[in-house]
């Protein structure tokens, strides 16, 4: 599959696109003018300008890809593409206006209609010791408290309420793979998504994945979306790297297995100076949703565009 075949497929199927609520009428107002600056520089402005911006990006096929700040690889099969380094940050910046500089690597699915996104965690070996701690309700109850107090806030900048459904899959720990997984269905009086993640233990840190899809994807599949699995599938920490290869003196992150996934979600966990830590760590956190559920029709038609436009070619 040639640089164009591969970059089209991607991009043709993009109608759900990442956007991360929650970070302030400053970015919200940043994203849908269309003027983010950073060290990705100026925000496409036109149509046209963000067809070229896509279009740049390196799209990489079958094959072994290295993650060079995790110390990984991902082993990619026929059929299926990744962006690396830059290019999946840019890509991520493109999609929602804002820089997420710990992404490694985007993976797409053959339709286009989901991605999975390869971030990296660099909080030193976090002990597994604590998962019997976990309680995926009371988890749950906090994450939902904590969406609803910040609807008002999301109102007034312009937002529909968030509301949090339920797990689409509890918190659940492989021993084996040091991998955590967890699902939740999230939606407005718009619609629904999935919010499906991994977070896989290494020796330094951590990797989170990410699948942003439809929620028919997701209830439709057995188990976990095809995607997800195929990431966590094709990655692997090199030797030396692995959980397995901890050392006295190595780098602790702060928290345990049960406080990380606390964390993720962005909810509190413990007392004192962990819950205290734990807090400064997830001040900001992101929670994700597809663009189409935000801007609604608008940006559905804008892919159609260029989806006509590249048949026409």
């Amino acid at each position: 599959m040639g640089y164009k075949a591969v970059h089209d497929h991607a991009y043709a199927g993009k109608g759900l696109m990442r956007f991360f609520a929650g970070l302030g009428f400053a970015v919200a107002c940043l994203v849908a003018a269309g003027t983010v600056s950073a060290d990705q520089g100026v925000y496409p402005k036109t149509d046209e300008e963000k067809k070229a911006a896509f279009d740049a990006l390196q799209w990489q096929g079958e094959g072994n890809h290295k993650l060079p700040n995790s110390h990984a690889v991902i082993q990619l099969s026929s059929g299926h593409i990744v962006l690396l380094g830059a290019d999946a940050q840019r890509y991520s910046w493109l999609i929602s206006g804002t820089e997420f500089p710990a992404t490694e690597a985007v993976m797409s699915a053959p339709s286009g209609d989901s991605d999975v996104y390869f971030e990296w965690r660099d909080e030193g070996y976090v002990s597994d010791s604590d998962w019997a701690d976990v309680d995926g309700d009371e988890l749950l109850k906090q994450y939902r408290d904590s969406t609803e107090a910040a609807n008002e806030e999301r109102v007034a900048n312009g937002f529909k309420p968030m509301h949090v459904t339920g797990w689409l899959e509890p918190p659940h720990y492989d021993s084996a793979t040091k991998t955590v997984t967890y699902a939740l269905e999230l939606g407005d009086d718009g619609g629904s998504w999935a919010n499906a993640v991994a977070l896989r233990l290494g020796r330094a840190g951590y990797t989170e994945f990410t699948w942003v899809g439809p929620i028919e994807l997701f209830k439709n599949a057995s188990g976990r979306p095809d995607l997800l699995n195929l990431a966590l599938a094709s990655h692997a920490f090199d030797e030396g790297y692995r959980y397995a290869d901890y050392k006295d003196g190595d780098k602790v992150a702060a928290f345990g297995v049960a406080g990380l996934v606390a964390t993720a979600l962005g909810v509190k966990f413990g007392k004192g100076l962990i819950a205290a830590i734990i807090a400064f760590v997830i001040a900001g956190k992101k929670v994700i949703i597809p663009l189409v559920v935000v801007f609604g029709a608008a940006i559905a038609k804008f892919g159609r565009r260029l989806l006509g436009r590249r048949s026409e070619s």
